[in-house]
Order: structure tokens, then C-alpha cells, then sequence
């Protein structure tokens, strides 16, 4: 995204009848898109300057749906500064505490003022100035001023924005060379389904400009699929009589190919309704749609599609970049509609006994935390359910020819792990597929040992460690079944990191 000059925004500012102080942001309709936002925000800085001068002016939004949006300016975004959240309005302290931020930026004078309408605060402004002493009571006066003036603009905005810009933690300088380690950074760091398709959406708009994103997950039955933005998109009713699922119709046309790239969508908006924008009409249907299959372990977990209002928005390159980002939201996506599955099982008496249920309890743990030594604990506690044993080794592909050892008990960053040579490794035979599982003499006792495996590929290896195992095959059985819920939670950090440690000069195979 980018977003128009100073100048350009000053001369749409002035050009809005009413207020001054206060440029007009449409709403109409389809909600604003980033460069409106941006236009509207810079607008709104050069007309605050007329009365409170400053070299910089920030604003975030509290959306209605919950957590805190940037709205300007974008270069704030690489600074990741935390901002608190109202309850429902921000405490004098954490005023303080974002101006202190500023201080310490070189900003000798800073200044954060609240936005309240109603009963709670809508948005926050930070102001900083290069002068010493720029602001006052005077400025301060003013400032407050102008928040109330702002208060219904922002207020209507921060109820149209989690549908009008799904792209909200948007990535200003993303690379194709970035995209990888990014996109690990905000999968993980997803605490909902509709949360995962925001960031992923921040991190693709630089690379894949769209209008909507949608992240499907394959329902229970045949041709039913999983939205996890939480919107149900609209049917068309068929000359037959009955309904036509818009998502369905686009999933058919992708036949046996892993991508799909289609240049103008109305050609079958006849049978499919997948409209952008959000509130009453008119809505704007996409056109161009990009899409890629997610795959896990060579099967389908659901499918990844970009929309734009614009013809001919995509190249058939773009397909390889929403691929690569398939590959990586995969397994965050399924552990979603997992944990989503297991909250149903619980309601359920007849299937508590379930063995199934233990598999979908780790998935759950795997997708719902982000640290890596927490998920690994949960998952083997719900190993222990069905194969009682006295620890597990983590062995992960580094490069062509190397490995490194993961401590599921204190995980370190996978870059900063001595790599070892493959042929050094004792689980070899199992990691270069000469073997399906092995077992290992260890002292007191003895290890199963199974491949990790995603998308037909084995990265790495799962040891569980026990006294005696009476029947090894059927526990080698029961751990590659685990070993197929936590290889792909293992590759996303796997390749994440080979993008920003050392070992991003190293190819992962």
C-alpha cells in the first residue's frame, strides 16, 4: 500500500466542506480501503498542525470487534509499540507511558490524548514534536477538543473496520525474501481464526494487493467448508430450487491444480455471490480471485483465496507466493477447525471415549498457544494418554545434509541450535525414508522412533522414550499418528527461522 503524498492530502482536507479541523472519511457503502484511510489520515495531521504544530502524529483504533489498529502513520508499524487497551477508558499512567515511548524515540515533547465516545474510548492520538516544551495547556485544550469533534467519525469507523480492512496489521515493506519468516511470526502469533485470516491478509496486501481474504477449512461432509473470518458468504438460489455455496463453486474450479487464478470472476457470478465490502448495499463483487490448496502430510486441509474488485488483478507468478503462504497457514488453520471439533466432542457424552479425541485434544494445544515450549507440554501430555512413556527427542532437517536437536522442554531458537551432520544422526535411516519407524537402544530403555512428515516430504524426526514397549510396532503406530498433528506446527518454526537466523543461507529442503 501506498499512501498519497502531504500535499495530496492537504488539498483533499481543504477541498471537504464543513469543518476544517475534521476531513471527511466516507463510509458509505463498502467501507474505506488502507489508501483512504491513509489519504484521511494525513489529511487530518496537516489540519491539526494549524493549531497544535508537531512533527509527528499517530493514531490507533479500537475496533468494536476488540485489540488496537494503526491507522497512521504506516512507518510506526516496524516499531511494534504496544498500546494499551481501554477498560473502557485508557488510565492517566498509560498515557504517560506511551508519551515516555516517544521521549526515548528523541521526541523531546510528546502528548497522548484519548478519543471517548460514548462509554468507552474509540481511538487514541500521539503527538511528538522535535521542540522542547511544544505542548502545553493550550495544546492540550485543543487537542481534547478536536477528539470530541472526531469522536462519531472514529466511532462509526472502528465498527466498519474489522470487515472494510481485514488487512489490518498490514507489513509496509514486505519482500517475497521476507514473506516466510513474517508469515510464521503472525500465524503464530493468531489467537482466533478470524484473527489468522487479518494478519495473514496484513502480511500478503504488499505482495497481493486484494480487497478480501478468506481462509476455508474443509467442514465435516463433502463440498463443506469452514470460513474462519466468521462471515458466511450469501447464496444465489439455482433454477432448481435450491442454494449454491459461493465458496463450493470457487473450490470446483480449481480441478486437480494446487492454484487457481481466475481474471475476471463475473463470468460465474450467474452462480456464485462473493461480494466485497460489508453493510447495507451496494457491495462490490471480486473479479480477479487467486487461490492455493493448503495441504498437510499430502492431504487437503482447505484452501486459500484472494479476491480484488479489479479485472486482471493477478499474474500467474502470484501464484507461487499465495502457494508458499498456503504452505505455512496450513497447519495454523487446521488446528483452528480442530480445536473448534474438539469443543463439539466435549458437548457430546457419546464420543468422550473417543481415541480420536486425544489426537484432536494436541492439535488443539499446538493451535491455541504460541510458545513452543507450552504446546510441546500439552501435546505430550496427551501422548502420555495413550502411550505412557518417559520423554520425547525432537530432531528437525537443517539445510541439505545437517540436523538440529530441539529440547522440548527448553526451546531454544531453532537458528541459534548447533546443526549436526545427518550422518552422525542414529535416526538417520528413519529421517531419509530407508525406514518407517526404528527403534533405538537408549539408556534405561529404549526409543521409538518415527518421521516427521509434511506435504509428502519427511522434516524431521519424533522419539518417544520408554522402559519397555510391548508391542513396538503398534507404539511406533500410535507415534506417528502424533507425529502427523505436530510435524506441521514444527515446519512453520522451521521455516521461519531458516528465513532469519543463520540459516537463512541455507536452502530447507
Amino acid at each position: 500500500m501506498t499512501a498519497p503524498d502531504t500535499a495530496t492530502a492537504t488539498r483533499i482536507a481543504s477541498s471537504i466542506p464543513g469543518d476544517p479541523l475534521v476531513p471527511l472519511l466516507p463510509l458509505e457503502g463498502s467501507a474505506p480501503d488502507p489508501v483512504a484511510i491513509a489519504t484521511w489520515h494525513l489529511a487530518l495531521g496537516s489540519a491539526i498542525a494549524v493549531e497544535v504544530p508537531h512533527d509527528l502524529f499517530a493514531l490507533w483504533l479500537y475496533p468494536d470487534s476488540g485489540g488496537v489498529l494503526l491507522l497512521g502513520p504506516e512507518a510506526l508499524a516496524h516499531d511494534r509499540i504496544q498500546i494499551p487497551l481501554p477498560d473502557p477508558h485508557l488510565l492517566q499512567d498509560q498515557f504517560y507511558q506511551m508519551e515516555e515511548i516517544l521521549r526515548r524515540a528523541k521526541y523531546p515533547a510528546a502528548i497522548a490524548v484519548p478519543v471517548r465516545h460514548g462509554d468507552r474510548d474509540v481511538a487514541v492520538m500521539l503527538l511528538g514534536s522535535f521542540t522542547r516544551g511544544a505542548f502545553g495547556a493550550r495544546q492540550a485544550l485543543a487537542l481534547r477538543r478536536l477528539a470530541a469533534r472526531l469522536a462519531e467519525t472514529l466511532a462509526e469507523l472502528a465498527k466498519a473496520m474489522p470487515s472494510a480492512a481485514p488487512h489490518a496489521t498490514l507489513e509496509p515493506d514486505m519482500t517475497t525474501e521476507a514473506l516466510p519468516e513474517c508469515m510464521a511470526r503472525a500465524v503464530g502469533e493468531a489467537a482466533s481464526g478470524p484473527d489468522l485470516v487479518r494478519r495473514v491478509s496484513g502480511v500478503l496486501y504488499p505482495l497481493l494487493p486484494h480487497d478480501r481474504l478468506e481462509i476455508l477449512a474443509l467442514g465435516a461432509t463433502e463440498n463443506a467448508f469452514v470460513a474462519l473470518s466468521g462471515g458466511a458468504p450469501r447464496r444465489r438460489w439455482s433454477a432448481g430450487g435450491g442454494s449454491i455455496d459461493p465458496f463450493a463453486a470457487i473450490v470446483s474450479r480449481f480441478g486437480a491444480a494446487p492454484t487457481l487464478l481466475i481474471d475476471d470472476f463475473t463470468e460465474i457470478q450467474s452462480e456464485v455471490d462473493w461480494s466485497v465490502g460489508s453493510g447495507p448495499p451496494p457491495a462490490l463483487p471480486a473479479r480477479a480471485v487467486l487461490g492455493a490448496r493448503m495441504e498437510i502430510g499430502g492431504r487437503v486441509v482447505g484452501y486459500l483465496l484472494l479476491g480484488s474488485v479489479a479485472g486482471d488483478a493477478y499474474r500467474p507468478e502470484d501464484e507461487e507466493t499465495l502457494a508458499l503462504a498456503a504452505l505455512l497457514v496450513a497447519p495454523r488453520a487446521l488446528g483452528f477447525r480442530l480445536s473448534a471439533e474438539a469443543e463439539g466432542l466435549r458437548a457430546r457424552d457419546e464420543v468422550v471415549e473417543s481415541p480420536a479425541l486425544v489426537l484432536v485434544r494436541a492439535a488443539e494445544g499446538l493451535a491455541t498457544t504460541g510458545h513452543l515450549g507450552e504446546a510441546l507440554s500439552r501435546f505430550t501430555a496427551e501422548l502420555a494418554e495413550s502411550l505412557p512413556h518417559d520423554g520425547i527427542r525432537l530432531h528437525l532437517r537443517w539445510g541439505e545434509d545437517e540436523v538440529i536437536e530441539v529440547d522440548p522442554e527448553a526451546p531454544r531458537p531453532f537458528a541459534d541450535i548447533p546443526a549436526m551432520p545427518v550422518d552422525g544422526f542414529e535416526g538417520a535411516p528413519v529421517l531419509r525414508d530407508e525406514r518407517q519407524w526404528m527403534i533405538l537402544a537408549v539408556d534405561g530403555g529404549e526409543e521409538v522412533v518415527v518421521p516427521l512428515r509434511v506435504a509428502g516430504r519427511t522434516i524431521g524426526t519424533l522419539g518417544v522414550r520408554g522402559k519397555f514397549f510391548a508391542t513396538p510396532r503398534s507404539a511406533a503406530t500410535i507415534v506417528e499418528q502424533f507425529a502427523n498433528v505436530l510435524a506441521p506446527h514444527l515446519e512453520l518454526l522451521r521455516r521461519g527461522a531458516a528465513v532469519s537466523g543463520p540459516g537463512a543461507r541455507v536452502r530447507t529442503p
